[in-house]
């Protein structure tokens, strides 16, 4: 189910690119870029900071708009939306949702601009720690995406880094509820 839901969310944006000319580009950009960071729980305990709905917990901008279902939950399927600084919306899937094995994944959608794969993989390190790789890979949908694809480098990985580890730490220092 969840992979025929991601051909159909791509299928939808490969369409709106033909049909508005933008697939024919011969130039559209693509890039990966990863960070790992260090946390202060275990795997079971930081995982959940990932889903869309304990990310308010450490992101304090972060104010997903729910579709499916119409409440926040955090488990596999789940569609929301979110506005960036620019107010331009993007449309997010959860597409795995795994806390026991420290595992959350999107795709998200700039409608016609670009799209993004979002990887989480939370790893034990040691009783009480664990370190997550977060793996982005941006890809642009016509010319005017691929200035946001070339924003995903080193220093922005970097950026990042520092960002979600020091967040994340406090909020699991605060304690808080669990799923």
């Amino acid at each position: 189910m969840r992979t025929l839901l991601i051909i159909f969310v791509f299928g939808l944006v490969l369409a709106y690119g033909a049909f508005t000319g933008a697939a024919q580009s011969p130039v559209l950009e693509q890039r990966t870029q990863s960070f790992t960071i260090a946390l202060n729980a275990p795997v079971v305990d930081a995982t959940p900071l990932f889903g869309p709905v304990r990310e308010s917990e450490w992101a304090p901008d972060w104010s997903p708009r729910f579709i499916h279902p119409a409440y926040g939950v955090q488990r596999e399927g789940v569609v929301f939306t979110t506005a960036n600084g620019g107010g331009r919306e993007r449309l997010w899937l959860l597409t795995t949702y795994d806390v026991k094995n420290g595992r959350v994944e999107y795709v998200v959608t700039a409608t016609a601009l670009v799209t993004t794969e979002i990887k989480i993989c939370v790893a034990p390190d040691g009783d009480q720690h664990c370190k997550a790789t977060i793996t982005y890979r941006r890809s642009a949908l016509a010319l005017g995406g691929n200035r946001e694809v070339g924003n995903l480098d080193a220093h922005w990985a970097e950026q990042q880094r520092i960002h979600w580890e020091m967040a994340i730490n406090e909020a699991l220092a605060k304690g808080g509820t669990h799923d």
